[in-house]
């Protein structure tokens, strides 16, 4: 089975190994994966509508070294709102160490948050970053249920 996954993760296509159940697909060719336990508490963040968008948007655009690249005024037209507002979501992705401004017009995701499928491409970024990441570590916060 990950065999057949990773044949289809990089050659597109779709996996079924029951018919009664529905194929799974990767039909980009670029599989993207996320920690599951952040996936499931990202709504615990409280992060504008914006920065939720814009992270989602980092994402799936990011490079293999966990950076996108373009100005904010460009990710402002791609997520159809006004430069002042990613600003403001960059700051708030900031806080939170999911994403920063690393140079000018190159923003880094945090390969902790998400990274492509290849797992050695995420362990050879997580070691090459490891210092920065350090004093970036993302802290799920807790909700009241489990204060």
């Amino acid at each position: 089975m990950v065999e057949a996954l990773d044949r289809v993760s990089q050659s597109g296509g779709m996996v079924s190994f029951d018919g009664r159940k529905r194929s799974y697909g990767f039909p980009s060719k670029q599989h993207i994966n996320m920690d599951h336990d952040l996936w499931l508490n990202l709504h615990r963040f409280k992060m504008s509508a914006t920065a939720g968008r814009l992270f989602t948007f980092l994402v799936g655009t990011h490079d293999e070294e966990g950076e996108v690249h373009g100005t904010q005024a460009q990710l402002a037209d791609e997520l159809e709102c006004s430069q002042g507002a990613v600003s403001k979501a960059l700051k708030q992705l900031d806080g939170h160490n999911l994403a920063w401004p690393a140079r000018k017009k190159v923003i880094q995701l945090n390969p902790l948050a998400a990274y492509r499928f290849r797992s050695d491409k995420h362990h050879r970024l997580i070691a090459t970053m490891g210092a920065e990441l350090q004093n970036r570590m993302i802290e799920i916060p807790r909700g009241r249920r489990q204060s």
